[in-house]
């Protein structure tokens, strides 16, 4: 089992709708997914089930004590499970302020699972749910969206994602990749992948995922971009996608044992 974490603490980049598609794109390849949302928006919740901050949450697994079963629930996604999550989960680093192993928690409630992959969403922020979430994963993925505040805020993004990770004493997680989002084929577009290129070229992904209406029309209609349109040019890229994340996060077969003190 291989556990993924979106993050980017900037709003707008696409975090949700790559984790749905990201999903999709490795049930599509044979293999059982569970999505985690972790934000308290709930959208990818609504993305792949059309409910709107349902309860029980992730929300009562991370401060009560729910069990991950209670809250399983099946998406319109063949292959996908779902761990949804509800607005509570916004006020989620008051509940857990004062809670030791507080970043821990969902690390110890996804233990013994065996799904092949475990994607999790993460709200706009590096607060508990990140930290959370982080604190569970192998691997990360960072969408980016080519504006100008995206660049300017990448260094210090991976920076602290790079801090959380000796902060947690988690040493082991990485960065699986950037992942450009909402790209324009026009001249601002190229020159500003350009600037990225030049930056970041090993830690880009080869895809690139373009601005389409198609992606907002497959979450208005809650199915994910490979379900609504497959052959078009966000579903092609989302589908590479799932291969070239496939491909760099290998395959964990003990994913929390090596974290288990920490997760006491």
């Amino acid at each position: 089992m291989t556990a993924i974490c979106v993050a980017n603490n900037k709003g707008g980049v696409g975090k949700t709708t790559t984790v749905v598609n990201l999903a999709a794109g490795l049930a599509r390849q044979g293999h059982t997914v569970l999505v985690v949302d972790a934000d308290g928006q709930g959208n990818a919740t609504y993305a792949l089930t059309g409910r709107i901050h349902p309860v029980p949450s992730l929300y009562d697994v991370l401060v009560d004590k729910t069990t991950i079963q209670q809250v399983l629930w099946t998406t319109n996604e063949d292959n996908v499970w779902l761990v949804p999550g509800d607005a509570r989960l916004q006020n989620i680093d008051v509940e857990l302020a004062a809670r030791a192993g507080r970043e821990w928690k969902l690390a110890k409630a996804l233990a013994g699972q065996t799904f092949d992959y475990i994607v999790i969403d993460t709200p706009p922020s590096l607060g508990v749910l990140t930290q959370n979430a982080l604190a569970a994963a192998h691997g990360v993925v960072v969408p980016i969206s080519l504006t100008e505040f995206s660049l300017i805020g990448m260094d210090k993004l991976l920076a602290t994602i790079d801090d959380l990770g000796q902060e947690l004493d988690i040493p082991d997680l990485r960065l699986l990749g950037i992942l450009v989002t909402f790209f324009e084929d026009n001249k601002l577009g190229r020159e500003t992948y350009g600037i990225l290129e030049k930056k970041f070229e090993e830690q880009l992904f080869a895809t690139v995922v373009p601005k389409n209406v198609k992606l907002e029309e497959a979450h208005r209609r809650n199915e994910s971009i490979l379900a609504f349109a497959p052959n078009g040019p966000a579903g092609q890229a989302y589908a590479e996608l799932a291969r070239e994340v496939k491909k760099r996060a290998g395959a964990e077969q003990t994913p929390y044992s090596r974290r288990r003190a920490g997760a006491r």
